[in-house]
């Protein structure tokens, strides 16, 4: 078959995150989460593009998107998407976006890129392991049914913490209370409880920009289930749930907990409290990742009930070697 590989153009977000959630069904992403990002990514002067494979009739057959991690900043390195649709596997589109990608990448500097790929997959560990990728970083996705969710276990744990003077409170509740500074005081509570999370690269600084545009300014972002835990008017730790318009799963973004309070069940509170808030809005499924090397948080995961897919692998690619 004839097929063209070029940039994304504007009219063909919602096409290309349709061929990508078909592809990764595990990892669901819309077009305008595709366009989100490569606006902010723009705006935050980083490098990224969007590549597609189209047919004779316009059609989108495949989607690479590179992009850098604002989390793990480093000027030349680089994450990287790939995904061809289910039906036109084994045609060359794979490989003829990675050689665009491959290209550019080497036009900018790249020093490294990496990329997520599922153990069990067909296709993709080959793929990158003959393309120079070499698999070094673990994680599980785990899911939790919220419909047989039984919070019983967790009631005693949430009693003792209570007595202790710990209580939950949501972005929606601390809104209404017109708390005072409240956007830098979630920007240093998420500053300080990412510090020690388990990464394929080293934590960057997150900007107070780049939390407010990609992280309060998500339109996924439920503001219910984004919850602070607070002990003595100190903020302790913090969970966030968001949605996307490509699943109608709950998606989990950061939880953690300032080291002091760490090993005293806060984890377990917030996402005790954020299951139930997930229920509230509707929501049937949380979804979730951890590193295979972030066991106190994979545990908490375990004892609530959340189920963990095949592990995914994360393999990196240095230029220049």
């Amino acid at each position: 078959m004839t097929f063209t590989v070029r940039p994304i153009e504007e009219g063909e977000w919602d096409a290309t995150g349709r061929v990508y959630t078909l592809a990764l069904p595990h990892d669901p992403f819309s077009g305008a989460d595709f366009r989100k990002r490569d606006a902010e990514q723009r705006g935050w002067g980083y490098t990224t593009a969007t590549l597609v494979a189209l047919d004779e009739a316009g059609e989108v057959l495949g989607i690479a998107s590179y992009y850098q991690n604002p989390g793990a900043y480093h000027p030349c390195r680089y994450t990287l998407e790939i995904a061809v649709h289910p039906e036109r596997k084994g045609q060359g589109i794979g490989t003829a976006l990675w050689n665009a990608v491959e290209a550019d990448l080497t036009r900018h500097g790249a020093e490294s890129v990496r990329v997520l790929a599922r153990e069990d997959h067909p296709v993709a560990p080959g793929f990158l392991t003959r393309r120079g990728f070499t698999g070094d970083k673990r994680s599980f996705a785990s899911s939790l049914d919220l419909t047989a969710f039984d919070d019983g276990p967790s009631r005693a744990l949430e009693d003792r913490l209570a007595a202790r003077g710990v209580r939950v409170r949501s972005l929606a509740e601390l809104r209404v209370a017109d708390v005072p500074d409240l956007t830098a005081r979630l920007h240093a509570l998420m500053s300080d409880v990412r510090r020690d999370v388990p990464r394929a690269e080293p934590a960057t600084p997150l900007s107070r920009e780049v939390f407010e545009e990609a992280v309060l300014g998500d339109p996924g972002l439920l503001e219910d289930a984004y919850l602070v835990a607070e002990h003595d008017g100190r903020w302790i730790g913090q969970t966030t749930l968001f949605r996307s318009e490509a699943s109608p799963d709950l998606l989990t973004g950061l939880t953690g907990v300032t080291r002091e309070w760490r090993g005293q069940g806060v984890a377990t509170l917030l996402k005790l409290h954020a299951i139930r808030a997930g229920r509230a809005l509707g929501g049937t499924l949380i979804r979730t990742d951890n590193a295979s090397d972030n066991a106190p948080m994979l545990a908490v995961n375990d004892r609530l009930g959340f189920v963990r897919d095949p592990a995914s692998v994360s393999y990196v690619k240095t230029f220049g070697d």
